[in-house]
């Protein structure tokens, strides 16, 4: 396609874009909407040199390339065995990406041909999340409370962030054909992902620390109320209290205890052994990582690096007693695949503390080194970022929180305290005016002083 005269005109759209309007050779008006100034120029400049404008103006065809693949399902199994083997992602995230498919995307659009894609079809699978209930069993453990006897309430759905994944997910697989030749197009391309809010992450206090590992010194004991033996059978139930000590309660301990002073993953500190502890130098080197859903000890970290990391006090106390008794240097020192590490939040509520996840003893060390909560003076945040293993400080603040901001917005002076000066300087009367604190009370001084 060519301008018939070399000549075009343009205006702007009441979107901001802009129109540009010309002749072709066959004296057919044609327009093209450009949503920048580059791209309004550029066509201006190409119809004024009289070139060809099939860039602008490409011939229409299908959204299929290459017709090795029909449906969604089909290009999706490609993208998943192209990560296994060209990318080599990890077995537990091919888990996730399999579970995001087989749940909740393939049951919407695994049968959309590839010629039918179009914006809609993600959008569709969007509103259908939106209405979903959790189905697999781990995302049910996570999300339920279990200070309630139900599981689910009939407005519990999805969160945000769970739905921002499986989106994600999905746009992946179009990009993935796209890129390869399997679609012209991607047709989810001008999808917007959903704001997923943050959230404020729950956290242990130090009094909560104690709390918990003093509840476990004391031997994690619970008490239950019980039947009592043949009670029931006699028509005449009886009940009674009775105290039961917690299962693994030294292992659970040394591993809380640990993480909580070294901020380490749970599969990192699966992984150690006598070899990556130097007493000498006071150092540990995490270099290795426990997979449990692969159930095997991977060569690399999270981050595909190692780092080195000084041990305190409790570390150095728990890591020799635990040496002591290895069986070799190459066996692991910590079982974090215990019933007891697998159901720490149950133990959380048996102490009578803040019921949090295993991981947010991460949060909390990094937080306490960040702040420097029981300790002498806060870490700097990049050697907390060190510790905690992240290339990018803005990882390592998602980790570091605070109790809120104290000294600030609580020193500014109260409606009335303005008043009150505002009187107290006008009269110039008494020997004495009222003068706001800096903790927002008032107080009295003389007026010389004032």
């Amino acid at each position: 396609m060519k301008c018939r005269d070399g000549k075009a005109t343009w205006q702007k759209t009441p979107f901001g874009h802009y129109r540009v309007r010309f002749f072709c050779v066959d004296g057919q008006r044609r327009n093209k909407v450009c949503k920048t100034k580059t791209d309004r120029d550029a066509l201006i400049n190409a119809i004024r040199r009289n070139e060809t404008l099939d860039y602008w103006f490409p011939a229409p065809s299908s959204n299929v390339a290459k017709h090795e693949v029909g449906t969604f399902k089909g290009l999706a199994e490609k993208w998943l065995e192209h990560a296994l083997k060209v990318r080599e992602i990890s077995e537990s995230c091919a888990m996730n990406y399999r579970c995001h498919l087989k749940h909740h995307i393939l049951p919407v659009i695994g049968n959309c041909f590839l010629k039918d894609l179009n914006l809609m079809a993600i959008e569709e699978l969007a509103m259908v999340l939106k209405c979903t209930h959790p189905k697999t069993k781990s995302y049910r453990a996570v999300r339920k409370n279990r200070a309630m006897d139900e599981l689910f309430e009939d407005d519990d759905f999805l969160s945000a962030a769970y739905r921002r994944e499986i989106l994600t997910v999905a746009c992946m697989v179009t990009k993935f054909g796209c890129e390869r030749a399997y679609l012209s197009v991607n047709p989810f391309r001008e999808f917007k992902l959903p704001e997923c809010p943050e959230q404020p992450y729950d956290y242990w206090r130090l009094d909560e620390e104690d709390a918990f590992l003093q509840w476990l010194e004391d031997g994690g004991y619970v008490e239950k109320e019980v039947c009592t033996p043949h009670s029931n059978r006699l028509g005449k139930p009886s009940m009674f209290l009775k105290r039961f000590r917690t299962r693994n309660v030294s292992d659970l301990y040394d591993v809380v205890l640990f993480a909580l002073r070294s901020g380490l993953r749970k599969g990192e500190i699966g992984a150690l052994t006598a070899r990556d502890v130097d007493f000498v130098s006071n150092w540990i080197v995490v270099r290795r990582a426990l997979s449990e859903k692969e159930g095997v000890i991977k060569d690399t970290t999270k981050g595909k690096t190692y780092r080195m990391i000084e041990m305190n006090g409790d570390m150095r106390a728990i890591l020799e007693r635990r040496i002591a008794r290895a069986a070799s240097p190459t066996v692991p020192l910590f079982n974090t695949r215990s019933w007891a590490i697998k159901n720490f939040s149950k133990y959380c509520v048996k102490a009578g503390v803040r019921e949090i996840h295993f991981h947010s003893l991460r949060h909390t060390c990094l937080t306490n080194l960040a702040n420097g909560y029981g300790m002498d003076a806060p870490v700097p945040l990049p050697q907390v970022q060190k510790i905690a293993g992240h290339r990018d400080i803005a990882t390592t603040m998602r980790y570091v929180h605070t109790d809120g901001i104290k000294n600030t917005a609580s020193r500014q002076w109260t409606r009335e305290a303005r008043k009150a000066l505002k009187t107290g300087l006008a009269a110039n009367a008494t020997p004495e005016v009222l003068v706001p604190s800096r903790f927002g009370h008032l107080r009295v001084v003389n007026s010389a002083e004032a």
